[in-house]
């Protein structure tokens, strides 16, 4: 039976949970309204691998983006999209609530795992009870700080919390303080927290070298023998992950990027601590990822004194350095915390730290596991501040957590509204060439394409060797109706056309769009010949196929497409929008029954999905099977019961069964819902 002390400490650790839980969802309130943006649209959009439960193991055979030069593996970021979207379909609060719930489960594990740390240091003057209010104060901060934006507002960005959570969790669980087999079943599901952390996103292996250094170098309660084994079982489980990154096999290299040159890298490193440290300190102005370094820029005398303002960057990961040293050498009491926290912060900063080569220079997203070692060394310092300035150290702590809770909220703000994202994050210099086709896309959804077309004109002035923006700028052409300029942007020469294609994810966007306008002015011979060379470039690519077995059928019938659509979708068994298509030939060729065996695998394939049923209605209604038509169509309705076309349609088959009472009831559920959506 727990005694009072016992429940007393527990309802403890409960209250902070709650308190980061509160201080987490009103600090991201804001964005649980906001919408899809950036890698969003594909991830939760046209990814196929997040719309059924069939694809829990299939994510492991292939990266987070399919059609990309990355090689980002991250199965369990897709693992919890599947989830979410089979609570919340499509609707976005879900999706970030999802992302507010993981940041605060990681914040509540890092106050646990701080307090376990600062419990099992020696005493070396540190205050009774200091461990737990350090811990939860460290906790607390880490939680509203602004600079998580990127991780918690983004549904993309919740690999790290997510690796984050599991990883501090196997921590937990390896110290668990149960016996025998409880113990060993404890260290088995730590082992496995592990494993999952990995497949969440690779800085769980920095987890990992954090874990052990704390093992062999702090902690004095576990004998040699169990550290040993500990130390062996993580390896054997790095080498399950190595397995495992192995299945979805070798991609081809992005050719075009170039990374500086070692002292180069090391100005970068130095610019982007201090531009870190500057962050944690000051975080003011927020975006995505940032640029602290241009070697060209420092080729002349004006070139420097031009630059002299961003020095500072240099300097203060000069001071940082400096603050490390002191925290670590200092004989202040608290050292071993400090220590335990600056090498914390320097093993989570070395893999962003730009001495390896990176897609960015610097994103705040990447601090997200670094930063927490920092508020550990910073309590390390506390715990040296004398008694007599304790209380009012302990004042400022609300006052901190106020205060950055605003400015995450008013960041978050931000990420609510794809439009006020893209153009702060141009303002403030963030990757413009890459934001602005964002913004531009953005633009022309909501009917100026002009204006679109005015920020793809200007970025393409800034940058004219950036393919994308020139593919897009000549689609925004081609659908405004003036092809002839479309084409000069569209169409590249076939040496140029090479190097895109090696250099520039979905480049092949340009050719689909030439096939489209030779397909439009009658020429399909031409637009098939554009796609095959297109083909040849960007093997695999869906859309590519489809628009050339969509030309095949109407020129030549559905029997000269269906071959190669049904290669496709037997190379791809997941991918559905093939399968759907092979229902559409099936039935265009009077196959009713390999339709109908098709929308059955296809149903499965998006448990939200009504186009399956819908298509088996179809193919029944050819086929003279009238009620079983009707089940087709009622099960259609049960995935998407607010649609009024689903319930037409439903009307015109029970018409054709001589059922007008039920057709009628169906066209007035029709009515009230269009009346529905009118009003709304």
């Amino acid at each position: 039976m727990k005694s009072s002390r016992q429940i007393s400490a527990t309802a403890s650790t409960l209250l902070a949970g709650l308190l980061i839980l509160v201080a987490c969802l009103l600090a991201y309130a804001p964005v649980l309204h906001g919408k899809f943006l950036w890698d969003d649209l594909y991830l939760v959009g046209a990814n196929p691998f997040f719309k059924s439960p069939r694809f829990v193991f299939e994510v492991f055979r292939h990266y987070l983006f399919l059609d990309s030069f990355s090689v980002y593996y991250r199965p369990v970021q897709n693992i919890s999209y599947i989830v979410d979207y089979a609570i919340w379909n499509k609707d976005p609060f879900g999706y970030h609530l999802s992302n507010i719930l993981f940041h605060a489960a990681s914040a509540f594990l890092l106050f646990l795992v701080i307090r376990r740390c600062l419990r099992a240091m020696p005493a070396e003057g540190i205050p009774a009870g200091y461990a737990d209010s350090a811990a939860f104060c460290a906790g607390l901060l880490w939680a509203v700080h602004p600079i998580h934006n990127a991780a918690v507002a983004y549904v993309a960005g919740r690999a790290d919390s997510i690796a984050m959570m599991f990883a501090l969790a196997g921590w937990l669980l390896f110290f668990n303080d149960s016996t025998g087999w409880r113990r060993t079943a404890a260290w088995v599901l730590a082992a496995f927290c592990v494993l999952v952390a990995l497949c969440a996103k690779e800085i769980a292996a920095i987890w990992m070298a954090l874990f052990t250094i704390y093992l062999f170098g702090f902690d004095r309660s576990m004998p040699l023998r169990v550290k040993l084994i500990a130390a062996g079982s993580l390896l054997g489980i790095l080498g399950i992950y190595i397995w495992l990154r192995h299945l979805p096999g070798p991609r081809v290299a992005q050719e075009g990027l170039a990374y500086p040159p070692f002292l180069d890298r090391v100005i970068l490193m130095l610019r982007a601590l201090g531009d870190y440290t500057s962050l944690i300190f000051f975080p003011g102005n927020l975006h995505m990822e940032r640029s602290v370094w241009n070697a060209p820029d420092y080729l002349s005398q004006a070139a420097w004194q031009g630059n002299i303002r961003a020095e500072y960057l240099s300097l203060a990961g000069l001071a940082t350095i400096a603050l490390f040293a002191f925290a670590c050498w200092s004989k202040l009491p608290g050292r071993r915390i400090r220590v335990l926290g600056v090498s914390w912060f320097v093993l989570g900063f070395l893999p962003i730290s730009n001495l390896f080569p990176l897609n960015a220079q610097v994103a705040e997203h990447w601090i997200y596991m670094a930063s927490a070692g920092y508020l550990v060394m910073l309590a390390g310092f506390a715990c040296a501040v004398p008694a007599r300035y304790q209380r009012s150290l302990a004042l400022l702590v609300p006052l901190a957590v106020v205060a950055l809770g605003v400015r995450t909220a008013y960041r978050a703000a931000d990420w609510a509204d794809p439009e006020t994202f893209y153009r702060q994050t141009i303002a403030a210099g963030g990757f413009p060439e890459r934001v602005a086709l964002n913004l531009a896309e953005v633009l022309s959804e909501k009917g100026k394409p002009m204006e679109a077309e005015a920020v793809l004109r200007d970025t393409l002035k800034q940058f004219p060797d950036y393919p994308p923006v020139r593919i897009q700028l000549g689609t925004n052409l081609l659908a405004q109706g003036r092809k002839a300029e479309a084409e000069q942007y569209l169409n590249f020469a076939p040496a140029a056309a090479d190097h895109v294609a090696a250099s520039t994810p979905q480049s092949w966007r340009a050719a689909l769009n030439l096939a489209a306008m030779r397909y439009n002015a009658h020429q399909p011979d031409a637009a098939i010949a554009i796609l095959d060379d297109a083909m040849r470039r960007y093997p695999g690519v869906w859309d590519l196929e489809q628009y050339r077995a969509e030309i095949q059928q109407v020129s030549k019938g559905p029997a000269a497409a269906l071959p190669d659509v049904e290669a496709f979708a037997a190379r791809n068994w997941w991918h559905m929008d093939s399968h759907m298509m092979l229902v559409r030939l099936h039935i265009a060729a009077g196959d009713y029954s390999d339709a109908l065996a098709e929308c059955n695998d296809a149903a499965t394939l998006d448990i939200h999905s009504p186009i399956p049923f819908e298509q088996a209605a179809r193919a029944r209604v050819m086929a003279h099977q009238l009620p079983q038509a009707v089940a087709a169509q009622v099960a259609a309705i049960a995935r998407t019961p607010g649609q009024p076309a689903q319930y037409t349609m439903l009307a015109a088959i029970l018409n054709q069964m001589n059922r007008p009472d039920e057709a009628m009831a169906a066209e007035h559920e029709a009515d009230l819902l269009r009346e529905g959506g009118a009003g709304g």
